[in-house]
């Protein structure tokens, strides 16, 4: 199994397929209005060629040894990496921390 992670492609998804609820609920509409701005003018510009999207993932599932996550574009990429570090400075943050949850001898 492969978990497809994509970026922002030259889809119809921020075009005439966008659809934004009537309503909006007032504690989000800064953030919900915002994203959905966000959608509109990125339409036509996504950097990612959903074509080549398409061929990057039947080569996944042809592959002998697909991968587990596989991300398509490079915003995806950047994105993950982002990501990677926070985790990565959290966990060597709180290391002593995690690892002091496991039993002791004195506690068996």
């Amino acid at each position: 199994m492969t978990l497809i992670e994509p970026g922002a492609f030259r889809t119809d998804f921020n075009g005439r397929s966008l659809a934004a609820a009537k309503q909006s609920i007032n504690a989000y509409a800064t953030v919900s209005g915002a994203s959905l701005q966000w959608f509109k003018e990125m339409d036509g510009q996504q950097p990612g060629d959903p074509a080549k999207a398409a061929q990057a993932i039947i080569q996944a599932v042809e592959s002998s040894h697909p991968p587990m996550r596989l991300a398509l574009g490079t915003d995806a990429m950047s994105l993950i990496q982002e990501k990677l570090k926070w985790v990565k400075t959290d966990l060597e943050a709180w290391q002593q921390v995690t690892v002091g949850t496991g039993y002791t001898d004195s506690n068996n």
